[in-house]
């Protein structure tokens, strides 16, 4: 919110932005080094120009970090109002971009993060008192840092843009909202399912783009298929929208690193970012409108099942090494994964943003970096399960407030029993409650077998299979009938009510009548390609 002129209050503001913004410098770079005045440190610097190969083969520079250097950021001259602001962030910028980020220093680049924070509000709160040329220097110090710090966000047409941040917030429609689902041909049948659960049946005019990374993944003829399925739904490529080089993201291994850059670079302001197996039991407007822990944050993740205790001790000492001296959000002091020793904390089926929010776009650009091709490889995935949890960590280390639904998660599907009567809820389903503990959505999709969907494009076979029953705050565990499904015991059995149950059964006959259809299109395709020759 930009204030209307000078008063006192901006004045006292100042010297709280420095205060802050001084004070989180001090921290990182002495909690980052640890070393006494005078000491020179070697630190790995990397080109953010070169390519993601050519990053591979680091240089070594020396740099002296002096408590009382006068070039050293954290040493900035005495306050005395905006000019001194501006010097402070220019030696700060020169270091952030002379001292890369290596792919280890994920709570480095957190604290890196809170520093821009900083630079971000003064910029939104004090732009009344500066001049043009200050605000350009301002701008500047603060582009040059983020493209030290993520250099996909440039425009792969636009390489020498000097504002990508500013140039890709612009993108972003202002006000609009929608749904981004990630795709590949792999999950043709699926994304056929979400998009006739929610335009067809639940009615949602909420606009859909369906992201991919290039042909091979998505091929034109697939692309055309998903646009003509139902109004107001295109298909966007990200490697034309984002520079592929530090990503990678047409790397076959590469499916779950396209999420967080596909929420990203979709042009929507407020995003619902959800899987093809992702199927609403209510409008997804529901959750923009009426979900108070999403309009509290502007963050809003979903808990997986909880299981697993103790079996992931490597992946709690990475968590906990990163938290180390990091201060623990209300969000993680919360969270039973990282203080019980489970498994999985995110069930990444459904992730709601509001990119309007300068803090949001913050948390996601580290979510971003973390499914880069240098980090994920050595790091994210290699702790984690895809980019699941890459989410939570990327708010939690850049300091930006983010919300969890208040259970963790659900099961849908059937009843099933050990010995005498019923006693569990078996199915492949992980299910997620609304504010009033009404279901909302799923994971796992339609099918019976969540892993029939249509291989190499082909819409694929498999049956339907209509749930009854679902239990959350049970005890959980994966694969555990005669059906290899997951199934929760231990808490009340709730049948599938009136209402979901509609939903449910006009979804199953919305998607047959879709795949049907893909099928009707696929061998008038072939058909009109093996006649052009």
């Amino acid at each position: 919110m930009l204030l209307r002129g000078p008063s006192r209050f901006h004045h006292v503001l100042v010297l709280l932005l420095w205060m802050w913004m001084f004070l989180l410098i001090w921290q990182h770079y002495h909690g980052l080094n640890h070393g006494s005045a005078g000491q020179k440190i070697k630190r790995k610097t990397t080109s953010s120009s070169q390519s993601e190969d050519s990053q591979d083969k680091e240089t070594t520079s020396s740099i002296t970090l002096s408590a009382d250097h006068p070039q050293h950021p954290i040493a900035p001259t005495a306050p005395n109002g905006i000019e001194a602001l501006l010097s402070s962030t220019a030696k700060s910028t020169e270091y952030f971009v002379n001292v890369a980020i290596q792919p280890s220093e994920f709570s480095q680049l957190g604290g890196r993060l809170q520093v821009l924070s900083t630079w971000l509000s003064a910029r939104e709160t004090l732009s009344s008192l500066m001049s043009s040329s200050q605000l350009t220097s301002l701008d500047s110090h603060i582009e040059r840092t983020i493209i030290s710090l993520f250099p996909f966000i440039r425009h792969p047409k636009q390489p020498k843009n000097a504002q990508p941040f500013n140039t890709l917030r612009k993108s972003f429609g202002e006000g609009s909202s929608g749904i981004v689902i990630v795709g590949h041909k792999s999950n043709l049948r699926h994304i056929l399912h979400a998009i006739q659960n929610i335009r067809t049946v639940l009615n949602s005019s909420l606009p859909i783009q369906v992201a991919h990374a290039g042909d091979r993944a998505f091929p034109p003829s697939l692309r055309r298929l998903i646009s003509n399925t139902a109004p107001n739904v295109t298909t966007i490529n990200i490697p034309t929208l984002l520079d592929p080089k530090p990503t990678n993201l047409e790397r076959p291994d590469a499916a779950p690193a396209l999420r967080p850059f596909a929420a990203l670079a979709s042009s929507f302001e407020q995003v619902i970012l959800i899987d093809p197996k992702t199927i609403f039991l209510q409008p997804p407007t529901a959750v923009l409108e009426n979900h108070s822990a999403y309009r509290a944050t502007g963050a809003l993740f979903f808990h997986d099942h909880l299981y697993g205790k103790g079996d992931s001790k490597e992946r709690h000492e990475f968590w906990q090494g990163l938290m180390k001296y990091h201060p623990h959000s209300q969000s993680l002091r919360s969270s039973r994964v990282y203080n019980e020793g489970y498994t999985e904390e995110s069930d990444g089926g459904v992730v709601v943003l509001d990119k309007s929010r300068t803090n949001v776009m913050l948390g996601l650009l580290h979510t971003c970096w973390q499914n880069s091709k240098r980090v994920r490889r050595d790091y994210t995935y290699k702790y984690g399960n895809g980019d699941r949890d890459s989410w939570w960590l990327g708010f939690e280390l850049a300091g930006v407030p983010y919300s969890w639904e208040s259970r963790y998660g659900g099961t849908l599907g059937w009843l099933h029993k050990r010995t005498g009567k019923p006693d569990r809820v078996c199915g492949n389903m992980n299910l997620h409650l609304d504010e009033q503990d009404r279901p909302l959505w799923f994971s796992g999709g339609l099918m019976e077998n969540s892993n029939e969907g249509g291989i190499g494009g082909a819409p694929g076979t498999g049956s339907y299979k209509m749930p009854t029953h679902w239990m959350v705050d049970g005890v959980f565990q994966k694969m555990s009938d005669e059906k290899g499904r997951d199934c929760m015991w231990g808490d009340t059995i709730h049948n599938v009510g009136v209402e979901e149950a509609m939903v449910l059964e006009e979804s199953i006959e919305a998607a047959g009548r879709a795949v049907e259809k893909s099928r009707v299109y696929a061998v008038t395709h072939r058909k009109a390609k093996k006649e052009g020759g």
